[in-house]
């Protein structure tokens, strides 16, 4: 099981988002993930599913390692 901290997830999230100049709304609309969704990944109270992430960094153009900061190891294919 691949682990990531909320916190950092937040702060991802909120990059990623800043970098379209969207607001919370905007994700939201263009992920198809709820706005409340979006508040609570961005205030670290809960974490993203694996679906809810592949939205979101779909809708922001990034991959989904980029939203939760994992790196996978040097021998991981």
């Amino acid at each position: 099981m691949i682990e990531y901290e909320n916190e950092r997830v937040a702060r991802n999230l909120k990059v990623e988002r800043a970098k379209h100049g969207w607001s919370q709304d905007d994700l939201a609309k263009e992920s198809g993930v709820g706005q409340n969704s979006v508040a609570r990944y961005e205030m670290g109270g809960t974490t993203p599913g694996l679906d809810q992430a592949y939205k979101m960094a779909k809708a922001l153009g990034c991959s989904i390692d980029a939203l939760v900061g994992w790196t996978p190891p040097a021998d991981a294919i």
